[in-house]
């Protein structure tokens, strides 16, 4: 019978002796059980080559080169702006002026501020929103979210590094996320959505949720320019 004979050291599988065993299996079994006791060996994920740091260093370079947005941020022309009149996120059109159907289907009130901060980064196309809604007996039925388009992974990754950021300094009372979403089959972008991830939203109330909206509105655009900025240098 084949036996497995410790080698002094107890409770780690590689330490253990082949005894019987024929000599054709032996490297079978010492493999076996090295994968057993160190499995991150078969798990190890080369790095990309070195070159694709270069793409960093110039996405985050493109990002400063397109944003932040000049006036006006909402759309151009906007007869709401004016030379003596500075584009903010409060400014009462900004839902009208935000929104492709203007008067017919302005943003809502409570998410527009965000969605006006988002698009004036320069990098985000914000395309549908919504700032959540309860259902009758009180309880969340749609979380507050942001659909948006985006050119590259590098500005996606540097607004979830941002957003992470807020949370992990407890300035977000839930953890928000950036998902994939549906879009339509004639439609050749990628669209992504900024939503608070499923487990703290249920855990959370609306107001809290739509309180988030309010500190990402108040908080996202420097904390993502130096966020980039921090990309950019850990990449050269």
């Amino acid at each position: 019978m084949p036996s497995l004979r410790p080698s002094g050291e107890s409770g780690r599988f590689a330490a253990f002796e082949v005894g019987a065993v024929a000599p054709g299996n032996r490297q079978f079994i010492y493999d076996f059980f090295v994968a057993i006791a160190f499995p991150e060996a078969d798990l190890r994920i080369e790095p990309r080559p070195a070159r694709r740091k270069g793409d960093v260093v110039r996405e985050v370079r493109r990002a400063h080169a397109l944003g932040p947005m000049p006036d006006p941020v909402c759309c151009p022309n906007c007869p709401d702006h004016g030379p003596l009149t500075r584009c903010h996120r409060f400014c009462p059109a900004a839902p009208r002026r935000l929104s492709s159907e203007g008067e017919r289907s302005p943003v809502e009130p409570l998410v527009a501020p965000l969605v006006f901060e988002l698009k004036k980064l320069g990098i985000f196309y914000p395309c549908w929103s919504c700032e959540g809604h309860e259902d009758q007996n009180g309880r969340l039925r749609n979380v507050p979210r942001i659909w948006f388009y985006a050119d590259s992974v590098v500005h996606i990754r540097g607004l979830a590094d941002a957003i992470n950021g807020l949370f992990n300094a407890r300035r977000l009372s839930a953890r928000w996320q950036i998902v994939l979403t549906h879009s339509d089959a004639d439609n050749p972008d990628t669209t992504f959505s900024l939503e608070p991830e499923p487990v703290t939203a249920t855990e959370g109330s609306l107001p809290s949720l739509q309180n988030d909206l309010r500190v990402m509105s108040e908080e996202l655009g420097a904390t993502f320019w130096r966020v980039c900025d921090v990309l950019a240098a850990q990449a050269r």
